[in-house]
């Protein structure tokens, strides 16, 4: 058995902090799946254990990963794993401590995989269960429709609307821990009104990401002040409609008026910044 698979990222449009309890915190965010993707082929093997490996601009050396973990889980609750093992090739271009999700994708495209291939008897309830276990943002994986996320990443809800939008990702090379930002969070938000954004549209979703914001924004600063640069490269840039940053970040992404705006900025960053990571990707 060999199975090539796609593995994309996501944005969040905005990101509201509510409070926090026993480590973890209560939020509300609107995440969206971009073209942007890993590529991941899977083989069965013949050995007592499954293991990744990784190639890429974006490759990691960490085999402690979520796919792995994912694999004990799914040893552990269905027995008809119990004797599976896997070879995992990933190509990682969707960079890593970038609040992009990429290790989050990664173990939700290959659960997807195992349920579809094993015609695994797991329910959505218990899907999004184990996958919390995992990753708190593995559940927004499990089919590329835009998600409104509440309390703790459990509780999801699905726009049905198509979001088209073309959008400049930009990186500064900076990795950033999603534990480290969110302990130098000191402050929370009003809980926001959901039947509300359960409405949004295309026009609506820029003016009401662009009144909520990120809150994680402050304190990804506190950790990296070099993110600073990437804020006032922004705030330069002609005919930009939105921008803000993707989940604890490093990432930025910009939204513009037109596509003329767009490869214009994205000229002016790499020639001024060669060194920053640049994409041009689309929602799904």
């Amino acid at each position: 058995m060999i199975k090539r698979l796609s593995s994309y990222a996501k944005l969040n449009w905005f990101l509201k902090v509510h409070s926090k309890k026993n480590n973890y915190h209560k939020l509300t965010t609107l995440i969206s799946l971009i073209d942007l993707k890993d590529e991941i082929v899977i083989k069965s093997n013949k050995l007592k254990v499954s293991k990744c490996y990784f190639k890429g601009e974006f490759q990691s050396k960490v085999q402690n990963n979520t796919i792995l973990k994912l694999l004990r889980l799914l040893k552990i609750r269905l027995p008809i794993l119990k004797d599976k093992n896997f070879n995992i090739y990933i190509k990682k271009n969707i960079p890593s401590g970038s609040g992009l999700g990429g290790a989050s994708s990664n173990a939700t495209t290959v659960f997807n995989f195992l349920v579809k291939k094993y015609k695994l008897n797991i329910s959505r309830k218990d899907s999004l269960k184990l996958l919390g276990e995992v990753g708190k943002d593995c559940p927004v994986f499990l089919n590329k429709k835009t998600k409104l996320v509440k309390s703790f990443g459990e509780d999801l809800f699905e726009l049905n609307k198509k979001f088209k939008f073309q959008i400049l990702l930009i990186n500064a090379n900076i990795h950033l821990s999603t534990k480290d930002v969110f302990n130098k969070n000191n402050s929370y938000s009003k809980q926001v009104h959901f039947s509300y954004l359960k409405n949004l549209d295309q026009k609506k979703i820029i003016n009401t990401s662009r009144t909520l914001g990120n809150d994680l924004i402050k304190p990804a600063l506190k950790v990296k002040p070099k993110l600073h640069k990437i804020i006032l490269l922004i705030d330069g840039l002609k005919d930009k409609k939105y921008y803000s940053m993707t989940g604890s970040g490093s990432t930025f992404f910009v939204v513009f008026n037109n596509k003329k705006a767009l490869l214009n900025a994205k000229k002016i960053i790499k020639k001024q910044h060669e060194s920053y990571w640049t994409a041009i990707v689309n929602t799904i």
